[in-house]
């Protein structure tokens, strides 16, 4: 059926993507018919071909490797839909696109004259006609080409109505192709600015850009920095429960591995008998275009009944045979008010120049409790082997401070979503209604610390009542907000998280958001009605942050920063947290300090 949306800039991409994946009649996380060929033909291409042979594939390659009824899969079961009427359906593809899909051709679709524009791009037209009933499209190549095509359903015959129906995958709102439509759900601010008179006024049907890898096979080859085995490995902490009486603890191995667990005990209990097990869940992850990992098994223990201000050692196993010794350990959230830290980073992409900043902080508070960082922790959301090189660069943090993440847009690429890393993240369940377990959560640290870590990838407005709620309901002295798109950033604009989610912060006196994305470092005045005041006790301070080296900056401070780096410096902050004192350093890779300042209550 044909749906409205609203085109102005409030209607932000973000709630529309959340409504993308909940309408999907068909995931792209199942195994459909268009994936299990893909899985076929690369499994196909690899016989007897090296990684330089697998980095050489062309399209003729490809398409000689298929099987007919393989071709007619590809180039039809891509994207289905049905209409009501005789159509003249239009894909609009991108100009720049190299290579033309080779079912365009080969389904009876003709290039026309007609051009359409947005703000960035320009894209060409195909058109066929299609009697009543069922349309079925292609892929839109082997190659990752980012923008993806859309499609116009237009009447054949003047004058009649038609609708559609039955589409699988379903877009979040059937459009207006018009100017000021958006085409891709996971950007909704890039509108189209030319449309020609032959489409003005049909149904657009938009698309996310992640689709582009779907089909992805050439130059999609990629290793992970380690192959799974039997033994555990990347191990990693998080909390889904009470940091006081619980543990989180995730790991790999090849597959096989059965009765899997953790054993854990007090680290001063160093008797055979003394370590308990918890069972684990373990879920099977596969990439083929991953060469020496296609496979592996991810498991995850919650341990449970734990005592408060207390040092544990652990070791990932089996249910029948104890281990000789320890692999790392974690200490429990205290019960009583008592100082700690914890450090922070953001953008960190899993490159390794991160790993220096977060040495030289952990080195100067060895008592920090935990790691938290707001978002794009990964390059790619849905490559397993960038999560695997991110455990990899972090083990010596995170096998023993558990990792308090925000999703970023990285995690989630192009609109295909956190499925990876919600299933390699156990995280707490107390988020908003209508989201994943893992998207947005509140945790409390030894009664002085509310920290809630927010989706801000996902809807703004959908998490307005549960952020309220949290917030309402903390008796923490200190509270601190992270997520991953800054509200206060000059070269980036987020009214909508700072019209609502600020309002909110004002209201519950939030002390400090911590955010990214933009890759420089900011420090607001303390800011409430978005304006700054001067005592940080009425106001809230903004920090955005990066974990890698960014770019110089050329806008001028803007007049609510009390500190801009234009110099792209990469930071780590560790913050001290006491009953009336919290404390921030921002150290760089050589241990220097780069900003500091402490609130008191």
């Amino acid at each position: 059926m044909y749906r409205s949306v609203c085109f102005s800039p409030a209607c932000r991409c973000l709630a529309l993507l959340a409504a993308f994946l909940l309408l999907l009649p068909c995931s792209y996380a199942d195994t459909d018919a268009v994936s299990e060929v893909m899985t076929r033909v690369t499994e196909r291409l690899r016989e007897g071909r090296d990684e330089a042979a697998l980095d050489a594939l062309d399209h003729e390659t490809v398409l000689a490797a298929l099987t007919a009824e393989e071709r007619h899969v590809l180039a039809t079961e891509y994207w289905t839909f049905s209409v009501s009427a005789p159509a003249v359906i239009s894909v609009v593809r991108h100009i720049e696109q190299k290579t033309v899909p080779f079912w365009l051709t080969e389904e009876g679709f003709q290039k026309t004259d007609l051009i359409v524009r947005n703000e960035l791009d320009s894209y060409e037209v195909w058109q066929k006609s299609f009697p009543a009933g069922k349309v079925g499209l292609g892929i839109n190549g082997f190659e990752r080409h980012r923008p993806h095509y859309f499609v116009a359903v237009g009447a054949k015959q003047p004058g009649d109505q038609i609708t559609v129906t039955d589409i699988c995958p379903e877009p979040p709102a059937l459009l207006s192709f018009a100017i000021g439509s958006f085409t891709y759900a996971d950007w909704d601010e890039l509108v189209l600015t030319e449309v020609p008179d032959a489409l003005n006024g049909q149904i657009l049907l938009p698309t996310i850009r992640g689709r582009a890898r779907e089909a992805e096979i050439i130059g999609a080859f990629r290793k992970s920095p380690s192959v799974a085995g039997e033994t555990p490995d990347l191990l990693t902490l998080t909390w889904s429960g009470e940091p006081k009486t619980t543990q989180a603890i995730q790991w790999r191995t090849a597959p096989g591995v059965e009765n899997s667990g953790v054993y854990v005990r007090k680290q001063k209990d160093t008797e055979a008998q003394a370590w308990a097990f918890t069972p684990a869940t373990a879920v099977k992850l596969e990439d083929r275009n991953i060469l020496n990992n296609v496979k592996v098994l991810w498991h995850t223990a919650e341990v449970v009944g734990l005592e408060p201000d207390t040092l544990y050692e652990y070791a990932p196993g089996t249910a029948d045979l104890l281990p000789d010794k320890a692999a790392a350990s974690f200490r429990t959230a205290p019960d009583a008010s008592n100082q700690f830290s914890f450090l922070w980073v953001s953008d960190n992409h899993s490159r390794p120049d991160s790993v220096p900043l977060i040495e030289q902080a952990h080195r100067r508070h060895p008592d920090a409790a935990f790691l938290a960082i707001s978002g794009d922790l990964i390059g790619t959301g849905q490559h397993r082997d960038d999560w695997e090189r991110l455990f990899t660069l972090y083990s010596d943090f995170i096998t023993t401070l558990p990792l308090v993440p925000a999703i970023g847009n990285h995690d989630t690429i192009d609109g295909l979503g956190s499925t990876l890393y919600r299933t390699l993240f156990r995280l707490p369940d107390n988020g908003p209604a209508g989201l994943h377990r893992g998207q947005s959560y509140s945790l409390e640290y030894g009664g002085l610390l509310q920290l809630i870590s927010v989706d801000s990838t996902d809807t703004i407005s959908g998490q307005s009542a549960w952020l309220e709620e949290t917030l309402s309901h903390s008796k923490a002295p200190w509270k601190v907000v992270q997520f991953h798109f800054p509200p206060y950033a000059p070269d980036e604009d987020y009214p909508e998280i700072r019209s609502l989610w600020g309002a909110l912060f004002d209201k519950y006196h939030v002390d400090i958001v911590l955010s990214g994305h933009v890759h420089y470092y900011l420090r607001t005045f303390p800011m409430a009605g978005e304006k700054p005041v001067e005592s940080p006790g009425n106001g809230t301070v903004y920090l955005v942050s990066v974990a890698v080296n960014g770019r110089e900056q050329g806008d001028p401070a803007p007049d609510y920063a009390a500190v801009f780096k234009k110099d792209g410096i990469a930071t780590c902050q560790a913050f001290t947290v006491s009953a009336h004192t919290l404390t921030m350093n921002a150290y760089t890779a050589d241990g220097s300090v780069y900003d500091s300042f402490a609130l008191q209550k």
